[in-house]
C-alpha cells in the first residue's frame, strides 16, 4: 500500500519464485497502477511491522517479497504570490526467504520530504527518515521458535540520527488456525542511539541500554472480503543516569477490504508513545492511512 499525494508517479513491484504469473495478468496490474489513487494523513510516525513479510505456507526453499517508490511534487497555498512546494521520495521494500527449518526478513523504509526545493534560502526538510530491519526465525514451524534480529533506524525531523539494535528471543504460536493466528514474543536487545537535542542546538545525546522487548501479533480473517492484521510493542530498559526505566509502547493495525481478486483497500493506524524520550520531543506521534494495495 502507498499513500499518494498529488502530482505523484508510483511504483509497485511484487515477486515470488515459486510458479510464474500469466501474461495477461501481468498486463491487468500493469493496466491497473496507473490509476491507484489513495489519500492519506500522516506524521512522521514509522513503525516496524515484522509480520507484513511473513507467510504461512507450507512449501519452503522460495523467496517472496514487495517493493515500491513514490515520487511526488505539489504545492500548498502561503500566500497569493507565494506558494510553498513540496518534494516526496517514498520507498519501502520488503524480502522474505522461506527454507525448510528457518525464515529470513529484510524490512526496508525511507522517506523523504523536502519544501521550498526551488529556492535555495527558503529550502527545508521536512522529514528524512527510515529503517532497515533483518530478522531470523528458527525452526518457524514449532510452536516455540527463536529470533535474532538487527536494525538500523534514523529520524533528522525527531532529531535521532542514529538507533542501533541487536537482539534474541522466542516467539510463542499462541494460536494458529487457517482464518486466525496469533503470536506473543520477548526478547532482550542492546540499543544504541545518537540524538540532537532541538532545545540546545547541535549538542549531541547518546544513550546506550539494555532493553526488554515483547509483542503480541495477530492477522486474522473476519469474512471473506475483509482481514486484519495487528501487532503492539512493548520495550523498556533501565537508564542509571536518570534512575529509571525508559518505556516505549507503539502499535501498527490494518484493516484490508477485499475489493477483488487483484485489488484491495487498506486502511490503518500507527502510532508510538515514549515516556521519557532522549530529549525533548513529541512523546506520542502516529500515523493514519488510506490506500488500495495490489495483491499478486
Amino acid at each position: 500500500m502507498f499513500n499518494l499525494l498529488p502530482l505523484s508517479y508510483t511504483t509497485l513491484s511484487g515477486f515470488k519464485t515459486i510458479g510464474c504469473y500469466k501474461s495477461s495478468y501481468l498486463l491487468t496490474i500493469a493496466f491497473v497502477l496507473p490509476f491507484i489513487v489513495a489519500s492519506g494523513t500522516t506524521t512522521s510516525a514509522q513503525i516496524l511491522n515484522i509480520e507484513r513479510a511473513r507467510v504461512e505456507q507450507d512449501s519452503a526453499n522460495y523467496i517472496t517479497g514487495k517493493t515500491g517508490i513514490n515520487f511526488s511534487m505539489f504545492n500548498r497555498n502561503a500566500g497569493k504570490d507565494n506558494p510553498n512546494n513540496y518534494l516526496q521520495l517514498t520507498f519501502n521494500g520488503d524480502v522474505a526467504y522461506i527454507s525448510p527449518k528457518h525464515s529470513y526478513l529484510l524490512l526496508t523504509y525511507y522517506n523523504y520530504l523536502l519544501i521550498n526545493y526551488d529556492n535555495q534560502e527558503l529550502r527545508n526538510t521536512v522529514a528524512s527518515n527510515g529503517y532497515a530491519h533483518f530478522r531470523v526465525n528458527l525452526l518457524r514451524q514449532r510452536r516455540l521458535s527463536y529470533e535474532l534480529f538487527t536494525q538500523f533506524q534514523a529520524d533528522k525531523a525527531r532529531g535521532l540520527d542514529l538507533r542501533a539494535l541487536a537482539g534474541a528471543g522466542v516467539r510463542l504460536a499462541v494460536l494458529r488456525q487457517e482464518k486466525v493466528n496469533l503470536y506473543a514474543g520477548t526478547g532482550l536487545m542492546q540499543e544504541h542511539e545518537t540524538w540532537q537535542s532541538p532545545e540546545e542546538g547541535e549538542v549531541i545525546l547518546k544513550s546506550d541500554l539494555l532493553k526488554i522487548t515483547n509483542y503480541v501479533s495477530t492477522k486474522a480473517a473476519l469474512n471473506s472480503h475483509v482481514n486484519l492484521e495487528g501487532i503492539v510493542y512493548y520495550q523498556t530498559g533501565y537508564d542509571t543516569e536518570i534512575d529509571a526505566f525508559r518505556n516505549r509502547v507503539s502499535g501498527d493495525l490494518n484493516l484490508l477490504f477485499k475489493l477483488n481478486t487483484l485489488l484491495s483497500f487498506k486502511t490503518g493506524f500507527n502510532c508510538t508513545y515514549e515516556d521519557r524520550p532522549i530529549v525533548p520531543v513529541t512523546r506520542f506521534v502516529y500515523a493514519i492511512t488510506n490506500g488500495v494495495q495490489v495483491n499478486f
